[in-house]
C-alpha cells in the first residue's frame, strides 16, 4: 500500500536495541573491538570482548598487570544477560594498549598450553595424586547413627506405625 509509513532503520540503535538486532538478524560481532573514548595514541583503550565472561577477563587482568609497562588494568561484566566483558587497560610513557593486549593473550595461549602439556605428561606417567573413592551416603548415615539420629532403611528405631 502507498499510504505505509517507509520503515525506519535499524543501524543506529542504542547498544540494548543493537543487541537485540544481533539476535534477531544473526548479525555477527567482532570479537574485539576498542570502545570509544580511547586515547589518541592507543596508551589507554577499553576493549569489548564479545561472547567472554569472568573467565578470560581474570585471567588477562592478572597477566596484563605482570607488565610493568602498565598502569592500570580491569575489566567488567556490563551485565549478566550481555555476552561481553569490558576490559581496560592503561599504559605508562605512551605505550600501546593494543600491543600489550595483543602480548597478554599470546602470553595466556602459552601458559594454557605448558599447563595442557604438564597435565597430559601426569595422566600418560600415571604421576598424579589418586583419591580412594568414599560412599558418601554411607559416611553421612553412619555419622547420624553415631549421633543418635534414625536412618532411612534402619529397622530398629523407627516408628512403622
Amino acid at each position: 500500500m502507498a499510504d505505509e509509513a517507509p520503515q525506519q532503520s535499524t543501524s543506529k540503535l542504542d547498544n540494548a536495541g543493537t543487541l537485540l538486532q544481533s539476535v534477531s538478524t544473526s548479525m555477527v560481532h567482532e570479537k574485539v573491538s576498542i570502545l570509544p573514548g580511547h586515547e589518541p595514541d592507543y596508551s589507554a583503550c577499553t576493549f569489548c570482548l564479545w561472547q567472554e565472561d569472568h573467565t578470560l577477563g581474570n585471567a588477562l587482568r592478572w597477566i596484563i598487570m605482570k607488565d610493568p609497562d602498565v598502569e592500570f588494568c580491569g575489566y567488567t561484566a556490563p551485565h549478566p544477560s550481555e555476552p561481553k566483558i569490558h576490559l581496560r587497560i592503561q599504559m605508562y610513557d605512551g605505550l600501546s594498549a593494543v600491543d600489550c593486549l595483543r602480548k597478554a593473550l599470546s602470553n595466556l595461549r602459552d601458559l594454557f598450553s605448558t599447563i595442557d602439556k604438564s597435565y597430559k605428561t601426569s595422566l600418560r606417567n600415571d604421576n598424579y595424586i589418586k583419591e580412594n573413592d568414599i560412599d558418601v551416603r554411607a559416611a553421612v548415615d553412619e555419622t547420624l547413627r553415631q549421633r543418635g539420629f534414625p536412618v532411612e532403611g534402619d529397622d530398629e528405631g523407627m516408628d512403622l506405625s
